[in-house]
């Protein structure tokens, strides 16, 4: 019987509601089924069936607590065994029939099997008894009872639900009082409540906050730079993933971490994804159609890290901070009451208004429902020590997780840390990092902006063409990039047209003077009576935020009565007015340009880059007032070195104007000259990118020189592989008289020098896409390059073009090139074309077919496309269906050369085609002897021919080829097919070999042999036949040897030659090399994926900003350590 799609607890419905359910079965099934009263003396019988006059069906019903039993076939005869008075007095009645259902499962195998065994005694016992028939219906023949069953029926035994059956019960609107009620009114009341909650935008600085997400979602692409199931933590190459809410709607890992900037949508994307599922769960009435409708809807919930934290810290109700319930805190919590769990059982008890929920009550929910967990804001935890602890219960969450029939998927977001700060491990979460914006998606962002904020006609065009106008500016297409500093630009360009600032801390500086604006014409007396006051508190309030949030984690807000007593210490400090501090509080509060309540009896800034906005704002204006031998520089390397303040580092720098730059450029200069740490390195690269020394280019390049050293390359090409930093907009723009950038002469200068260098793949990086000099880099490499052909340096230049395909396309005809020792390989794969019908391309394909380009990694020119199609490394699979490509970069590479080979008419691209299984080929060698044959038919005996063919004689499949008669394996009558197929044949025939050799008439035959005999013979064959074959190799010519000895190592490192250990020994290097191969564990040789390391810091944990600002008296407000 074939197996149920679903999985049914019948074990949570007890013994009477169990027999009521297979009742409801059976007579689902036969109308002349009649059940027996519960509960009642049933003489035997739980329900019958009268066939026909003379055939009575007796149905027993029997039920196990647990499902399982130890022995099963002694537990079902003992039933029997115990009801033999009843059935010896049904016999005597003329009843024949005899059937017993139970919950507990049965095994399959012939006769040791619990099936056929308890199928033996049965029959035992019909034949004492005197029955015709006695049969069970076990676990696994009820399942597709169930499954076929009414709605109704399943849905009101809805305890035995699981899966995708109960989420359509729990979703299903039209359901009466019945089973399982708590857990449907308790998961259905937590979907509504987070609903609403995450139903608008969360922004109230601006005029879309409160319009519906959906209405304003622009979905970011996004890139997976980890995946969980790699072995490596470093070195995988970026996977572009497309956006990032469609692939968090579809992926199949189960734990996700997010990587985003600040602004860049994290939270947002989090509120989308978990309403496309929640969507299921409200009345129907209410969903948006611009929500996905998904088939497979989870349960989601979702929370903040934030409030974790608190939480663990003993708030007793982190959702209720209002007076009355301040001193409600207790011990912090540990062990196992500080699991995730706990806290989500917290949750959902408040979101349920009321339905009191424990971890067991969780801990079921994901057994039995689908879910899905959003852990949003990681990067909001202030303290490492309880960052960290966090994160250890993450990876314990999730590693219980896994013990789930079907484990929650968890998705966490943060920003990045440069490394630093503690993360979930790479080994279970893969890694997905957020990009900037796409011209197209700012395109749609500003048409959906426009509809919500009402501006049609003229007005929407000249700000469409205004938007399209500042985005020509390098600054300001980058800060376009961000969601939320879109949105800032957006309203400042439709406000104040053309002026809009194109450095990122004077955009929020703008916007936070057209805030104030609207707020005073709404709120006269309450804003603009006190604006100026205003302006100097509201910055205080963000550092003692930002500060007390790292210090204590006081998750970001604050009770009333401390947000008083806070103003009445800056009020006191300052000598000003206490009794204004109402007044302050009503035009600080509830306000779109500074404190919200999202929390009764609080106030936060509900985005957290504003908060550090205004936290940097009163660092550079207070820090070292009345202290006239105050070094500023040391409040911004302190800031530089923090991970923690790194966003709040950038508002600082961005606060420098004019002589305020040169202490920056001053402090920057002298951290990175003492420091190792990658947070200081990121946040002056970001405090270049956002445009702080646009004016005084002169000091951009200083930092720039600071930044391009040997400690800075590493960590920050690293940095750009995380997509943690974005490359510089532009070299700073300096007249011509101070003549080239540094960093751009000192890098060049130095490949220039030694073109051989390990470092120059670096260096070339820096230039090409940390300096974002990707053209001007291409002009002066082919330079380099034209005056290297033809001598010794020619291949090293070649090189360093291959590294980053610099030639991208560029024609050309280089007549003296010498095409031996890899140069063709670096001629293609740095992506140069030589010119169509020339001898240059000729000679480049005839390497392709030679063996001597075989990972060839660009597709610009024909002879390339035939590398790429035909490469043999391709050739390699386990599978008996299909050809896996070690990395999706290949599979679209191959796929993009033989598309370009088909649109030109090319016959490679239909001999690449042939490698697949075709009908009736599954798990044979036909796709390599087809491919073959194929290259053989058109371009003759070729060695990328017979290499493909011994590559598939090596395989594990079963021998399936088109016999060529009148060819040999070998040599100048030599066909691939023959070769696949004989040297299979003669694996183990050692005089079978010796005779191929004597024949061999040149050095491709030779070759073919060398290579052959290593992949295809039997240890003991290679063994007898070492000698010869290290002899045969030391004969070939280097261009003939290198393909093979690169051949062997291959199809070794795949692990197909592990069981045939060769035992004789040689003293040649690379033949010991290749024989140790064959027995260890795969290592496919693959392309450098520029593993950079992450440099982390070794220092000891550093103590908060706050505690270092009181100790070194920075701040006049905080000369005392409490407020109060």
């Amino acid at each position: 019987m074939p197996e149920s799609r679903h999985r049914y607890l019948y074990e949570r419905l007890g013994d009477h509601d169990f027999q009521q359910l297979v009742s409801a079965l059976l007579a689902d099934q036969f109308p002349d089924y009649i059940p027996m009263a519960l509960r009642q003396a049933d003489g035997g019988r739980d329900g019958l069936r009268k066939v026909d006059a003379s055939r009575v069906l007796i149905y027993q019903v029997k039920w196990s607590v647990s499902g399982t039993q130890k022995d099963p076939v002694r537990w079902l005869d003992q039933i029997v065994r115990s009801e033999e008075a009843n059935l010896r007095r049904l016999a005597d009645q003329g009843v024949r029939h005899y059937i017993l259902v139970t919950n507990v499962g049965s095994t399959a195998k012939p006769e040791s099997g619990t099936f056929d065994q308890v199928d033996k005694r049965l029959d035992a016992h019909a034949r004492e008894f005197g029955y015709e028939q006695m049969t069970c219906i076990w676990r696994e023949a009820l399942n597709p009872w169930v499954d076929n069953a009414p709605t109704e029926t399943k849905w009101a035994y809805a305890d035995m639900l699981a899966g995708w059956d109960l989420v359509r019960y729990l979703v299903a609107e039209h359901v009466g009082v019945g089973k399982d009620k708590a857990h449907r009114d308790l998961i259905r009341k937590v979907a509504a409540a987070q609903w609403e909650d995450d139903k608008r935008v969360k922004f109230s600085q601006s005029d879309v906050d409160r319009e519906r997400v959906v209405d304003l979602f622009v979905d970011v692409t996004a890139d997976r730079i980890h995946s969980a199931a790699s072995k490596h933590l470093q070195g995988q190459a970026p996977t572009t993933l497309g956006g990032a809410a469609a692939y968090l709607l579809r992926t199949p890992a189960p734990f996700t971490l997010v990587r985003g900037a600040p602004g860049q949508g994290k939270s947002t994307l989090s509120q989308y994804v978990c309403q496309a599922h929640r969507r299921s769960f409200i009345p129907e009435r209410e969903r948006p159609d611009s929500l996905p409708e998904l088939d497979h809807p989870r349960f989601p919930i979702r929370l903040d890290l934030s409030d974790y934290a608190l939480w663990l810290s003993g708030s007793d109700d982190v959702w209720n901070l209002s007076e009355d319930r301040r001193q409600s805190r207790t011990k912090a919590r540990k062990g196992e009451k500080a699991t995730i769990e706990c806290f989500l059982a917290d949750l959902m008890t408040h979101e349920s208004g009321g339905i009191t929920t424990d971890a067991k009550t969780v801990q079921d929910i994901f057994e039995r429902v689908p879910s899905l967990v959003v852990l949003d804001g990681l990067d909001e935890v202030g303290s490492a020590t309880v960052r960290g602890r966090i994160v250890r219960e993450l990876d314990k969450f999730v590693g219980r997780g896994r013990a789930y029939t079907d484990p929650p998927k968890v998705v966490v977001t943060t920003r990045p840390s440069a490394g630093e700060l503690p993360e979930p491990s790479p080994k279970l979460f893969e890694i997905v990092t957020l990009n900037q914006l796409t011209i197209e998606q700012r395109d749609a962002y500003l048409r959906k902006w426009c509809a919500v904020r009402g501006i049609r006609g003229k007005d929407g065009r000249t700000l469409r063409k205004s938007f399209k106008d500042k985005s020509r500016e390098p600054y300001i297409n980058e800060l376009a990039g961000n969601p939320m500093q879109l949105t800032i630009l957006l309203d400042l360009l439709h406000q104040q047209g053309a002026a809009t600032p194109t450095q990122r801390t004077d955009l929020y500086d703008k916007y936070v003077e057209l805030l104030l604006a609207r707020e005073a014409n709404k709120h006269p007396r309450a804003v603009r009576d006190h604006k100026e006051e205003l302006l100097e508190i509201i910055p205080f309030l963000g550092w003692y935020l930002h500060a007390h949030t790292e210090e204590s984690q006081i998750n970001g807000r604050m009770s009333v009565e401390d947000l008083k007593e806070a103003m009445r210490h800056f009020q006191r400090t300052y000598g000003n007015r206490e009794s204004i501090v109402d007044k302050l509080f009503e035009g600080a509060s509830d306000r779109l340009w500074a404190l919200t309540s999202k929390v009764d009896g609080t106030y936060e800034f509900e985005v957290l880059s504003l908060r550090e906005y205004f936290a940097a704002r009163f660092l550079y204006g207070n820090a070292g007032e009345e202290n006239d031998v105050f070094d500023s520089t040391a409040v911004l390397r302190e800031l530089l070195r923090r991970p923690y303040w790194l966003n709040t580092a950038r508002f600082y720098g961005g606060n420098a104007k004019g002589t305020g730059i040169y202490p920056l450029t001053a402090g920057i200069e002298e951290e990175l000259s003492q420091s190792t740490s990658p947070a200081s390195y990121l946040a002056a690269w970001a405090l270049l990118t956002d445009g702080v020394f646009q004016r005084r280019p002169r000091e951009a390049r200083k930092v720039l020189t600071s930044l391009c050293s040997d400690t800075g390359i590493p960590i920050l090409l690293s940095a750009l592989d995380r997509r943690d930093i974005v490359a510089l907009p532009q070299l700073p723009d300096l007249p011509d008289e101070d003549g080239a950038d540094p960093t751009w002469m000192g890098l060049t200068a130095l490949i220039s020098s030694d073109p051989t260098d390990h470092a120059n793949p670096r260096r070339v990086r820096v230039l090409r896409e940390l300096l974002n000099q990707r053209g001007q880099f291409t002009s002066w490499w082919y330079e380099q390059l034209t005056v290297a052909i033809g001598t010794p340096q020619q291949n090293a230049w070649l090189g360093i073009g291959a590294e980053c395909e610099a030639g991208a396309g560029m024609t050309a005809s280089f007549e003296h090139i010498d095409l031996s020792e890899g140069a063709a390989e670096l001629f293609l794969s740095a992506g140069l074309v030589p010119p169509a019908g020339s001898s240059l391309e000729e000679a480049l394909l005839d390497a392709v077919l030679d063996g001597e380009c075989p990972r060839v990694t660009s597709t610009r020119s024909m002879p390339a496309q035939v590398a790429v199609a035909l490469s043999a490394d391709d050739f390699l699979t386990d599978s008996k269906t299909g050809f896996v490509a070690r990395e999706e970069k290949s599979k679209r590479r191959r796929s993009e050369a033989i598309n370009q080979l088909r649109k030109a008419g090319s016959p490679y691209a239909q001999i690449a085609k042939q490698r697949t299984f075709k009908a009736g080929q599954k798990g044979s060698t036909f796709p390599w002897a087809e491919t073959a044959a194929a290259l053989h038919a058109h371009a003759g005996r070729r060695w990328l021919a017979s290499e493909i063919a011994i590559i598939g004689a090596a395989s594990p499949f079963h021998l399936a080829y088109t016999r060529k008669p009148g060819t040999a394996p070998f040599g100048r009558a030599g066909h691939p097919a023959e070769l696949l197929a004989q040297t299979r044949n003669n694996r183990q025939n050692a005089p079978w070999w010796r005779e191929q050799l004597d024949g061999l008439d040149d050095d491709l035959a030779r070759a073919e042999w060398v290579l052959a005999l290593w992949c295809c013979a039997s240890g003991p064959a290679i063994s007898e036949l070492l000698p010869s074959l290290e002899s045969v190799l030391h004969q070939l010519p280097a261009a003939r040897r290198r393909p093979v000895l690169r051949a062997a190592e291959q199809v070794a490192r795949y692990g197909w030659l592990n069981n045939r250990p060769v035992t004789a020994a040689t003293d040649d290097p690379e033949l010991a090399v290749l024989l140790q191969l064959r027995t260890s564990a795969r290592s496919l040789v693959v392309e450098d994926n520029r593993a950079v390391p992450t440099v982390r810091s070794s220092s000891a944990p550093q103590r908060s900003l706050l505690s270092v600002a009181r100790d070194e008296k920075w701040l006049k407000v905080d000369a005392k350590a409490a407020y109060r």
